[in-house]
């Protein structure tokens, strides 16, 4: 007999595929607007004379980068339990999408930095500019709208990684869809509404990410 789609059954619980959205999105911001804020801070120190601060900030880097995030979102979760530090699931998640972010983004603002014409530097030390000012005002904007491409990929992706938080039984997006699916047993129906509402997420933000860019250029 074929397999015939029951959209009918999924829809009652369309609330909880929703409440998951809201929950992969704000995991996703909050990792990738503090995580960028540590991003930035990395790129500083990298690109900076100061030789400790480089080898502490590579030592994080090379950590984060090269090893999975699910594996970093185990440690605390799980890992920390072992020495009686207990870490509520959600707060685990976000401090391994922060981290792991954090050690993208600042190899990210890296290349920009470095892409900024460094008379702009010398100009601002012209004017009697503080370090603080010069990378405030005119360094970091500058570097900011260079990076926005691979910015936004890495938000993009960032959002589709929150899933990872499913298994540490975070309610997001893919863990409200195997839930679903448990009740209902219509796996495909449940999956293809998760797909597209993936897709729908991703797509804006790559709208909103090219818009934003294009507004620079005028």
């Amino acid at each position: 007999m074929a397999y015939r789609l029951m959209f009918s059954q999924i829809w009652p619980y369309l609330s909880l595929f929703l409440e998951g959205l809201k929950l992969s999105i704000y995991i996703a911001s909050v990792g990738m607007v503090v995580g960028t804020l540590i991003g930035i801070v990395c790129a500083i120190a990298r690109t900076s004379k100061v030789k400790i601060a480089k080898k502490i900030v590579n030592v994080y880097i090379e950590v984060f980068r090269n090893t999975p995030l699910l594996i970093q979102m185990y440690l605390f979760f799980f890992g920390l339990g072992q020495f009686n530090i207990q870490v509520s699931p959600m707060v685990s998640a976000l401090l391994a999408i922060i981290l792991n972010n954090g050690a993208y983004t600042g190899v990210i603002f890296e290349t920009g930095l470095k892409a900024v014409d460094v008379g702009q530097k010398e100009a601002a030390d012209a004017l009697g500019m503080t370090v603080f000012q010069t990378y405030w005002h005119i360094i970091i904007p500058q570097a900011f709208r260079i990076v926005i491409p691979p910015l936004t990929n890495q938000f993009i992706s960032l959002f589709l990684f929150s899933s990872v938080a499913s298994t540490i039984s975070v309610p997001e997006l893919l863990s409200q869809t195997l839930y679903v699916d448990s009740l209902t047993m219509r796996t495909f129906e449940a999956f293809i509404i998760t797909t597209g509402l993936y897709l729908c997420i991703t797509t804006i933000i790559s709208v909103v990410s090219s818009s934003y860019e294009k507004s620079f250029k005028y």
